[in-house]
């Protein structure tokens, strides 16, 4: 018997919920299941490399996992010769857990004065399971980006010290600041007299001068929080505008 315009929309619903519903279980799985072991990466250059561990928590589940390196705000995740990961392809089984190698292979395009931004990528696509391969599954691949910075050896100043050398300043009614350092300030949060901004800043490039989209004057207080190599929020001791 032929189902009404009405009975055909409700089963197309019900299908679309449900298909909804299993991306979301399996979006939900895959990110309980494969996580990397910190919230971003500091490569030294001191040091040879940069680790990176992965862990695959599902209890009977291998994963697939690919990483790769790609450029921080180039819009697309395409893998950068600059750095070389290692392994950049493998299985992980579950309740197992690797460590990937990241390799810095030079290049003029990344600076030795200064502090440079990457991202590293790392997919975990879920393996077919046997009994899964004659049915209609769907298979979901979590893709986990942190940020990777590359520090030169030598560089003069400290994370924290590049906070505390930010130049606040009112001008013509908006707020502007300076980066004079050659580290990167990840911020988490600015605030003027107390309340945080509607738009919020990510990252202060070193030498970079920002205009923020809010009205300042002269003895408005701004406090920043800021994001340090640890992934802990810091909250930096307040400035008043001159």
């Amino acid at each position: 018997m032929a189902l009404g315009s009405r009975g055909a929309r409700t089963m197309r619903n019900t299908f679309i919920a449900g298909l909804t519903l299993l991306s979301l279980m399996f979006g939900a799985t895959a990110q309980a299941a494969v996580t990397v072991g910190a919230t971003r990466l500091i490569y030294d250059a001191k040091q040879n490399e940069a680790n990176l561990t992965v862990s695959n928590r599902e209890d009977d589940s291998p994963y697939l996992v690919q990483s790769w390196v790609s450029q921080y705000g180039a819009g697309n995740d395409a893998s950068l010769d600059t750095f070389i990961v290692t392994p950049p392809l493998f299985r992980l089984d579950a309740n197992k857990e690797n460590i990937l190698r990241v390799i810095f292979t030079g290049g003029a395009a990344v600076p030795q004065n200064q502090e440079s931004l990457f991202l590293m990528n790392v997919k975990a696509i879920p393996a077919m399971r046997d009994d899964q391969r004659d049915a209609n599954v769907l298979q979901i691949a979590l893709k986990t980006t942190i940020k990777l910075f590359y520090r030169p050896a030598g560089l003069p100043g400290s994370p924290k010290e590049a906070v505390a050398a930010l130049d606040w300043k009112a001008a013509g009614d908006t707020l502007s600041v300076d980066n004079p350092s050659k580290f990167h300030v990840v911020v988490s949060e600015v605030k003027v007299n107390g309340t945080a901004l509607s738009t919020q800043t990510d990252v202060l490039k070193p030498g970079e001068h920002r205009v923020l989209p809010v009205k300042a004057k002269s003895g408005d207080q701004i406090s920043l929080s800021y994001i340090d190599d640890y992934g802990t929020s810091i909250t930096a001791p307040a400035v008043t505008l001159r």
